[in-house]
């Protein structure tokens, strides 16, 4: 038996005792098929550690364990509240459960705020992304993505501005220029 959205919504209100505002469960594009994935939203913050103490139970709805462990998901902690799941299917393997939450931070982050750079040469280290596009405005982070078996650059990296016309501006700015022998994108 696969598990839907009324399986998942019951099992949180049985067994956690918290309501789940929503269920948003992962499909295939092409054939439709349920991932064994979903994204939980819980109805209050309070109801995540109790969320997480159910973790490596199994439902009466499949016969292998469910895993929740908390939203790594930087939007979850800049927004509202919400409930991550992800895992296998029923077909087999784990079901794993995520959950996020309320920031206390009282802005809240907007895509725009969030630029991608790439075809960056792989001499190029994060220290000096960091010096280059903080001259825009104020740079919260600048993630140079990298292989984690080589330790060498990717080629690209993610920066997070806080205000988004400075991330505009770095846009406009920095696309097309050429750092290190190539062309920024």
């Amino acid at each position: 038996m696969k598990a839907g959205e009324r399986e998942i919504r019951k099992y949180f209100r049985k067994n956690v005792g918290c309501r789940v505002n929503d269920v948003q469960l992962l499909r295939d594009k092409r054939t439709g098929r349920h991932k064994g994935c979903a994204y939980v939203e819980l109805g209050r913050l309070e109801d995540v550690p109790k969320a997480i103490q159910i973790s490596g139970k199994t439902p009466d709805f499949q016969r292998f364990p469910i895993l929740i462990k908390a939203s790594e998901a930087e939007k979850n902690y800049t927004l509202e509240e919400a409930v991550v799941m992800d895992g296998l299917s029923s077909a087999g393997g784990v079901v794993g459960v995520g959950v996020g939450g309320e920031s206390t931070n009282t802005t809240k982050r907007i895509e725009a705020q969030k630029v991608y750079v790439g075809s960056i040469d792989r001499n190029v280290t994060q220290a000096q992304l960091y010096a280059i596009f903080s001259k825009f405005g104020e740079l919260e982070k600048a993630m140079l993505q990298m292989d984690t078996a080589t330790s060498v650059s990717k080629g690209y990296a993610f920066l997070s501005f806080k205000c988004p016309k400075v991330a505009n501006l770095a846009i406009q700015a920095m696309s097309g220029q050429i750092l290190a022998g190539r062309q920024l994108r």
